[in-house]
């Protein structure tokens, strides 16, 4: 709606008189109730005072726009006045004598009322314009006036904007890619923030997502050619293919532009970026070798973004295979004490055997993909290999007692599993040696060999190569892994030992949310599931990592429904939402409040969880699944009793009082922070008072210069450049009022 339109005819008052303001906007006030455009008056004198209480709205150079935002009124207007001087506490302290009385209705949302003052401001910067007003005597002559101003300045708008689209012709300024592990909310948070940082900036950017629907607003080659900046904020690894060659090239995590967007564009501009490694491609071309980006270069940088992208490819089939294996336990509820309880009747172990075939490949899946995100494409294969010899799909036994190796021999359910910790070390591993043999051995092949070079000497050669080193490096790996397995023994064998564990985990779920404290939680929990064959097995570590990842919004969801003042309608309307991505063990959905919020939320999340992980370890829960949230809690149990059934009916009772715990004490957390940050917000209020002081006194030195006279005229308030002062005060009324 435009501004224009918010001006009424039976809304314009002249020539009137006040002894105050005051009393002017009790004339206001019972004006709009007399005319049906509010309910009751003394609701709306309230309303304008209170805002005048915190501070005036005389913003100089005559002018006023007191304001409301409220229930009371019937229909959003504004009054316009041309009255007699009133004294209205202005910040120049000079007199007002024309008013804007802007009154809002709720419907119009939260920030209308700001919207009107920033467009009332920018006609309010024309002095001619301004002095124009006091000739104004009715609603069409105010109407013209506006009207005239408003097409002046929107013609100048547009020839900006044509000046613009011109100079940027030739691309964007910035072009960015944003990916996050699981998709769901640092990516589209991080290009959000970019795309209002470039807003503000005045420049052009254009931002692909890469999450779980995967790529949106793809980039093309020449797009990337004609930007003069690349900015990648990426937590997992993304191909850079497309940007080999390209200079100015600036790689952070999605927190950094999520944090300051500004401060990220600017450096793109400035040309602090780096150039990347390769032969820059052409503006027409469709994709570029991705040997020219296998190097040793930045090989420990691209190593955390590298796990973080095979967790990413390992998590549907976490997903998929905890959810089926919990249909299975429940569908068997009814055997709960028996020894062979999920796969006793037949629908329930078909259940858990499909659900078996996701777990089987977790650790190759996250191996293979740790050498993508570090190779590309040519880790594959060998990243798969070496992620099926982790978990003893291959020709070796050791027996971990004695120290005998069998080299030749496979034996079913046997110690000789790396687990995770192989699957790891293959990848980089993987990454390693294929960087030797691209860079330094193949690259002296005839060219005429090229051709064949990717499809059969590489995957040939590399992986052989790859699969005899890791075949002998898997032995250490093989007691790394067992070591680590009896250490979680220990410590869940000890109440007060897994207590700590379960507090530890928790904290750090709730943390960062996603970010690389929460992985490493996270990761060391899923790798705690493995047993000495390969098999599944419940858990401390893992119940306390999905516990206290669920609390931070189930924590936030509570306090918006029970502590609603402390949100606005905005966020209020999330609740549903964050009560979802709670139950299913989806923490990014507390990313948003959190970081509107940190200094409330971060303490608050850590606490909660932390809480929620301390009851999980007390009370010797166990969790089989990495993940799925209340779709698993069938194999939830505890280890304090002797009876199978009690450990399951009350391990998932504990285990939900646990969560509900840590959920309310964030809640209350929350409530107790936020009284807290009010008093320190009330004292920047003071501040700010103390500065409009400071602004007052300026003025008034300035009468001390002028000898016998005691006001200024607009002409003379103008050649003591008051224009300039009063962007500066509508600047400053506007920042209060938000």
């Amino acid at each position: 709606m435009k501004t224009n339109e918010f001006f009424k005819k039976d809304l314009v008052v002249t020539n009137k008189s006040f002894k105050d303001k005051k009393e002017a906007l009790s004339f206001f006030a019972n004006l709009l109730v007399e005319k049906k455009y509010a309910k009751n008056s003394e609701t709306v004198l309230n309303k304008a005072l209170e805002r005048e209480s915190q501070f005036s709205t005389g913003i100089g150079n005559g002018l006023a726009i007191p304001h409301i935002r409220d229930d009371v009124m019937n229909k959003s207007v504004i009054l316009f006045a041309n009255i007699k001087p009133v004294n209205w506490e202005s910040l120049d302290n000079l007199p007002v004598e024309k008013v804007f009385f802007i009154a809002m209705s709720s419907k119009e949302g939260e920030n209308s009322h700001m919207d009107v003052i920033a467009n009332l401001s920018k006609l309010f910067m024309n002095q001619e314009f301004v002095d124009k007003l006091a000739k104004v005597n009715s609603y069409d002559s105010l109407i013209k006036l506006i009207n005239e101003y408003t097409e002046s300045e929107s013609k100048e708008s547009v020839t900006q904007e044509s000046k613009k689209e011109t100079s940027e012709s030739s691309g964007y300024d910035v072009v960015a890619i944003t990916a996050c592990p699981t998709g769901i909310a640092h990516t589209f948070m991080a290009a959000q923030r970019l795309e209002d940082g470039a807003k503000e900036l005045g420049i052009k950017v254009k931002v692909e997502t890469q999450g779980t629907d995967g790529p949106k607003n793809v980039l093309t080659q020449e797009e990337i050619n004609n930007a003069k900046g690349v900015i990648i904020a990426v937590d997992k690894v993304v191909q850079l293919d497309r940007f080999a060659g390209k200079e100015n090239v600036l790689e952070m995590g999605t927190k950094a532009v999520i944090k300051d967007p500004i401060k990220e564009l600017k450096r793109s501009l400035n040309k602090e970026g780096k150039k990347m490694e390769g032969k820059k491609a052409s503006s027409n071309s469709t994709e570029i070798g991705s040997e020219d980006l296998i190097t040793f270069k930045g090989f420990g940088k691209k190593s955390y973004k590298a796990i973080m992208n095979g967790v990413s490819y390992m998590l549907p089939f976490v997903v998929f295979g905890g959810i089926m294996i919990a249909l299975a336990f429940l569908i068997d509820i009814q055997n709960a004490g028996d020894g062979n309880y999920g796969s006793v009747l037949p629908i329930a172990k078909w259940f858990k055997l499909f659900g078996g075939l996701a777990f089987d490949v977790i650790v190759p899946i996250l191996c293979a993909y740790i050498a993508y995100g570090m190779v590309g494409k040519f880790g594959l294969l060998p990243g798969f290999v070496c992620g099926f010899m982790s978990i003893g799909k291959f020709v070796t036994t050791v027996d971990i007692n004695t120290g005998n190796i069998n080299w030749l021999q496979q034996v079913t359910g046997s110690d000789a599993q790396s687990g995770f910790f192989g699957g790891i070390i293959g990848a980089f591993l993987t990454a390693a040696v294929l960087i030797v043999l691209i860079k330094y051995v193949f690259v002296y092949l005839p060219q005429s060999l090229n051709g064949v070079k990717n499809i059969l000497f590489i995957p040939l050669f590399g992986t052989l190569i790859i699969g005899a080193l890791f075949w002998i490096i898997n032995i250490p790996l093989i007691y790394v892994n067992y070591g680590f397995r009896q250490f979680l023994n220990i410590l869940q064998g000890q109440s007060y030992l897994s207590a700590l564990l379960g507090l530890v985990i928790g904290a750090m779920m709730a943390f960062d949310l996603g970010g690389p404290i929460n992985k490493a939680a996270y990761v060391f929990s899923t790798v705690s599931l493995t047993a000495a064959d390969g098999s599944s097995q419940a858990t401390i570590a893992m119940a306390a990592s999905m516990a206290g990842g669920m609390v931070p919004p189930i924590g936030i969801a509570l306090s918006l429904t029970f502590f609603r003042k402390l949100w606005t309608k905005e966020d209020r309307q999330t609740t549903i939402t964050l009560w979802i991505m709670g139950l299913s063990f989806v923490s990014e959905g507390a990313i948003p409040f959190t970081t509107k919020k940190p200094k409330l939320l971060v303490p608050a999340n850590v606490i909660g969880g932390a809480i929620t992980g301390l009851l999980v370890g007390a009370l010797s829960i166990t969790l089989a699944a990495p993940h799925g949230g209340v779709f698993v809690f069938a194999l939830v149990k505890t280890t304090l009793f002797g009876s199978n059934e009690l450990n399951i009916g009350l391990g998932i009772t504990f285990y939900i009082l646990a969560i509900i715990a840590g959920a309310v004490v964030e809640m209350l957390v929350i409530w107790l922070l936020s009284k807290v940050y009010k008093k320190d917000s009330k004292q920047e209020e003071n501040v700010e008072e103390v500065k409009q002081v400071q602004k007052k006194n300026w003025f008034k030195s300035l009468k001390k210069n002028k000898v016998n006279q005691t006001t200024f005229s607009n002409k003379e308030v103008k050649s003591l450049n008051l224009k300039y002062d009063l962007h500066n005060n509508i600047f400053t009324f506007n920042r209060l009022c938000y």
